[in-house]
């Protein structure tokens, strides 16, 4: 004898039950999201004060390379004004000509500032996105426009001032008068090999406009602009991002 099981018809759904699967599913999608986005938020500002921490210690580096520079441009613009006083006055004696001769071997130094360029290199490779303060920002963009400045400046008028300076030198001193161009030793008697007065006039006016240069710009206006935004950045970002510089 055959047995018949009774058909029992599927449960239906209610619309109520498919609006709260749907429901749960939407939160957890979104709590994930969220999570995830504040994960991502929490490593982001991390990434940001590693990149303000790794800069204070490279404008902290600049400051110290400015301060060298300087020291060494003041130097330099003290031996282009003992030439100047020398030729200006035309006082050609011989222990005038010895200082001119070691003032030449000053003239044409150069010395740039090596700025760090660790943390901007990635700053602008991208991690400009993660800085939110938008104080911090403009005065790092303000420091970096300053610093192309002074290269370009250096790069153009103050190595073509030296390097037409250093041109006539080759007519003005002889070589064989230096002993040690590294202690600035010359010899005994050293003469020169003009004392033409519109050559000589014009050497000094070229280490006019160089000295002129030097002081009131690379000295006066660069280096004390560079050191004024590295200090307003250094107040600024240990501020901003509870940092002690």
């Amino acid at each position: 004898m055959e047995v018949h099981h009774a058909h029992h018809p599927a449960h239906k759904k209610k619309i109520s039950e498919y609006f709260l699967e749907f429901f749960m599913l939407f939160f957890a999608v979104t709590l994930g999201f969220f999570a995830e986005n504040q994960r991502e938020h929490y490593i982001e500002s991390l990434r940001e004060k590693q990149y303000m921490e790794s800069f204070l210690e490279d404008i902290a580096k600049d400051k110290i390379e400015i301060a060298a520079t300087r020291n060494f441009t003041t130097t330099q613009i003290s031996y282009l004004d003992t030439a100047i006083n020398i030729l200006s006055s035309n006082q050609l004696t011989p222990q005038n000509i010895i200082l001119l001769y070691r003032s030449s071997l000053k003239t044409g130094g150069n010395r740039p500032i090596t700025f760090i360029d660790r943390t901007s290199a990635q700053l602008r490779s991208g991690g400009m996105r993660l800085i939110r303060d938008k104080k911090v920002a403009t005065l790092i963009s303000e420091y970096w426009q300053l610093i192309t400045q002074i290269n370009r400046y250096e790069g153009v008028t103050i190595d073509g001032y030296k390097s037409s300076i250093k041109n006539m030198t080759y007519k003005i001193f002889d070589g064989t008068n230096y002993i040690d161009p590294k202690t600035k030793a010359i010899k005994e008697g050293a003469t020169l090999m003009t004392n033409n007065p519109i050559l000589l006039k014009e050497y000094n006016n070229r280490q006019l406009n160089l000295r002129y240069d030097l002081d009131r710009f690379i000295v006066g206006y660069f280096y004390n602009e560079l050191d004024k935004k590295i200090d307003t950045l250094q107040k600024e970002i240990s501020a901003a991002y509870h940092i002690k510089s």
